[in-house]
């Protein structure tokens, strides 16, 4: 660790007031910590441990690892992973295992091989949960293949689109991920999203850091916060989401959750190179389109429920038989 203070203390501000000493410690006590932790949850013994086990102490520490401000230089802990008895491309698929939970999408597949070459871009450990928090592969093919020209705008609220007769459809995030965001024939189809007292700072800490990246890598979950912050503006839009099994909300009231998207870091999305663009051009298209709205008025006011749907029906019917009765009255058979 020696050998590597003037590279640490390089990552850090240049206000950073500690001395080589104190830097030293903490990177040999944090590090060696977060070693630890993540080699027994790769061989399984995480839960057995009598400090892990303590009731509510890996939420705990899970909510440290993922604070921007705590970060250790990923470099150090790959350097503790090269001494423990264990594989680093395996310790790097168990950190990835450990937050999959709680962030849908997070590719952590045991075949992947890591390097000290292919992990030299990784900043600390919440950017490597950023770089692989990712779209689908086949999602992410589907955009690649469709050329945009940089323009488009906002899409309305989710209780405005529905009343263009946009209907919402949720979506399994198994073997998919939180960003594969969809509109086809008239539905948006949005995967399941659970909101607690842990999403936000989960979600403010990843889009802190993805707003620090000035590599020009995308910004999937700054775009997917904004493809939110459009669909909700009141907490009528969070219990039409929620009544859709969209959003399952841990937080109590709608207009909790409604907050939280709309604070979720106000930050500049660019006019090119925007994921969702594709997306919103086509929710847009649908939306201004005069039609669409009448019908979804005529289905709202008038075939909001069964009984009006069979009393249309059976008023249909009445209508054709008086129909067919003045008819043959006119104009009897000879």
């Amino acid at each position: 660790m020696t050998d590597m203070l003037k590279d640490a203390r390089n990552c850090y501000e240049k206000s950073l007031v500690i001395s080589n000493e104190e830097l030293l410690e903490m990177m040999v006590l944090d590090g060696c910590f977060i070693a630890e932790l993540i080699h027994k949850f790769a061989n399984g013994s995480l839960w057995s441990d009598p400090i892990f086990n303590v009731d509510q102490i890996i939420g705990a520490i899970f909510k440290d690892l993922t604070l921007v401000e705590n970060q250790l230089p990923f470099s150090v802990l790959w350097k503790l992973f090269g001494k423990i008895k264990e594989d680093p491309s395996r310790c790097i698929f168990a950190i990835l295992k450990m937050f999959e939970g709680n962030m849908p999408g997070l590719r952590a597949s045991e075949g992947n091989s890591y390097n000290e070459n292919s992990m030299k871009d990784v900043k600390h450990l919440v950017d490597l949960l950023r770089t692989n928090w990712l779209p689908s592969e086949n999602f992410m093919r589907e955009y690649e293949e469709v050329t945009e020209d940089g323009e488009w705008s906002f899409i309305r609220s989710a209780t405005e689109l529905r009343e263009a007769g946009i209907k919402f459809k949720k979506v399994k995030v198994e073997g998919g991920s939180l960003f594969d965001i969809k509109f086809a024939n008239g539905k948006l189809y949005i995967p399941v999203v659970t909101i607690d007292d842990d999403a936000e700072r989960l979600l403010r800490n990843i889009i802190a850091c993805e707003q620090f990246d000035y590599s020009g890598s995308p910004q999937y979950l700054t775009e997917y916060r904004k493809v939110m912050d459009c669909l909700i503006n009141t907490g009528k839009d969070v219990e039409l989401l929620c009544r859709k099994r969209i959003i399952d909300n841990w937080l109590g009231t709608d207009e909790a959750v409604a907050e939280l998207f709309n604070t979720l870091g106000k930050v500049m999305l660019s006019r090119r190179n925007f994921f969702y663009a594709k997306l919103f051009n086509d929710v847009n298209s649908h939306y201004y389109k005069p039609w669409h709205k009448r019908m979804a008025s005529l289905r709202h006011n008038y075939f909001n429920t069964p009984w009006a749907l069979i009393s249309f029906i059976a008023a249909a019917f009445l209508l054709l038989l008086t129909l067919l009765q003045t008819t043959f009255t006119i104009f009897p058979r000879s």
